[in-house]
């Protein structure tokens, strides 16, 4: 199933580029990488920028729950015909297992891309993947509705 293997390249992209960072850069220095981003490799030991770091527990049981209500949606988008809708919840799945796993092993979750000149969070592969999720269903609805109209 072509959708499982995109989950799987997404997991293992994203599990291999904090492999590399952890192994190649040090913590809280920052990296040149091109014009527009930075290395700066964190360990985030919170959820989304660090938001309840001195709570494990409650993050794990909250990642848990959205970890299998994704999964419950993913099946729910395999019983339409949307390939857009499905990759969509692949990419949410493979962002939401990437950050899972290292969480899992590492206790944290390795954050290494910022955006240069900003104050912005500091993000890794899941993220991006987690942001193109819903951007993909935003495409997917607008698409919809567009040719409702025709």
């Amino acid at each position: 199933m072509i959708y499982f293997a995109i989950i799987v390249i997404l997991v293992i992209i994203d599990l291999v580029s904090k492999q590399y960072v952890k192994k190649n850069f040090k913590l809280h220095k920052e990296y040149y990488l091109c014009k527009f981003f930075n290395i700066y490799h964190i360990k985030n030991e919170g959820i989304a920028y660090g938001f309840l770091k001195n709570s494990k527990k409650l993050i794990f049981t909250f990642l848990s729950i959205c970890l299998i209500i994704v999964c419950i949606l993913f099946l729910i988008a395999f019983k339409e015909n949307s390939k857009l809708k499905k990759l969509a919840y692949s990419f949410a799945l493979g962002g939401a297992f990437g950050n899972f796993i290292d969480r899992v092993i590492n206790k944290n979750v390795t954050d290494f891309f910022h955006i240069k000149g900003t104050k912005s969070p500091i993000f890794n592969f899941a993220d991006i993947f987690l942001i193109i999720s819903p951007i993909f269903l935003i495409i997917k609805e607008l698409k919809d509705e567009f040719f409702k109209k025709f």
